[in-house]
C-alpha cells in the first residue's frame, strides 16, 4: 500500500498580507510546487490537498492535469484543525505524508527519507541543527542562554503510521487543545516514539511576504538560470 500524503494549505495569510499557498511562484502557485512533488513521488498513492473551503473552486484548476487520486479538504481555524480536516479523508491504515502546503522545494530524497526513515517508530521527521546562538527572553530581557547541541528546526513532510496519527488528534480534540503547529508533538504527547532524520536547508517555509524573494532566487539557482 502507498502512503497517502496530506498537504496542508488552510490558512488565512494573515503574516503574509495574502493567502501565500496561492501565490506564483515563476509562473506556478506554491500549493501546486508543494503537491507535485508527492505526485511524482512512487510511493505516495493518494493525496488530500487542504484549503479553504471558499478557495475550492480556485484550487480545483491550479492542480488540474496530476496523476494521482485527489481530494481537497477544508481547512480549519488553526493548523492542528486543518490537518484533523484532512485526516477525514485519509486511510487509517498505512502511512500518511503530513507536509505544509507553502513548502515548494520538498524533494524526492527528503520524502524518501522520512518514508525510510520509520522503520518500528511512530513517526519520523526531518530537522536541521541550530546554528545560531539561542537565547530565552523574558520581555526584552535575556534569561539564559540555551544549549543548541540538542535542538534541531523541524520540517515536513513528517511521516506517521496512520493510526497513530488519527489517534493522536483525536486525543488532542477530546481534551479540548487545538493549537499545535507541529504534529509530532502530539505524537510525543500520546507517548509515541518519533525519530529525527536530515532535513535539507533549501526546503523553506514561505511565512511571511519578504520569504518570496528568497524563494525566487532559490527557483533561479535551482532551475541553472544563476
Amino acid at each position: 500500500m502507498g502512503a497517502d500524503a496530506l498537504i496542508v494549505g488552510g490558512g488565512s495569510g494573515i503574516r503574509f498580507g495574502s493567502k501565500k499557498q496561492f501565490f506564483t511562484l515563476g509562473g506556478v502557485s506554491l500549493i501546486r510546487r508543494s503537491v507535485q512533488c508527492f505526485d511524482e513521488h512512487p510511493a505516495v498513492e493518494r493525496m488530500i490537498v487542504v484549503v479553504p473551503r471558499e478557495d475550492f473552486d480556485l484550487t480545483r484548476p491550479l492542480l488540474a492535469g496530476l496523476g494521482k487520486p485527489l481530494e481537497l479538504a477544508p481547512g480549519g481555524r488553526t493548523r492542528q484543525e486543518s490537518v484533523r480536516s484532512g485526516l477525514g479523508l485519509c486511510r487509517r491504515e498505512g502511512l500518511i505524508l503530513v507536509h505544509d502546503g507553502v513548502r515548494p522545494f520538498v524533494s524526492p530524497g527528503l520524502i524518501s527519507r522520512v518514508l525510510a526513515g520509520i522503520g518500528e517508530y511512530d513517526a519520523c521527521i526531518p530537522g536541521l541543527a541550530a546554528s545560531n546562538t539561542l537565547k530565552e527572553v523574558d520581555g526584552d530581557v535575556v534569561v539564559r542562554t540555551v544549549p543548541r547541541a540538542k535542538l534541531f528546526a523541524v520540517q515536513t513532510p513528517q511521516c506517521f503510521r496512520a493510526a497513530v496519527i488519527h489517534e493522536a488528534h483525536e486525543r488532542a480534540q477530546a481534551r479540548g487543545f487545538a493549537e499545535a503547529t507541529d504534529d509530532s508533538a502530539l505524537v510525543e504527547e500520546l507517548g509515541g516514539r518519533v525519530r529525527l532524520v536530515e532535513g535539507d536547508p533549501y526546503n523553506v517555509k514561505i511565512t511571511v511576504a519578504e520569504d518570496i524573494a528568497m524563494a525566487e532566487a532559490l527557483l533561479k539557482c535551482r532551475s541553472g538560470s544563476a
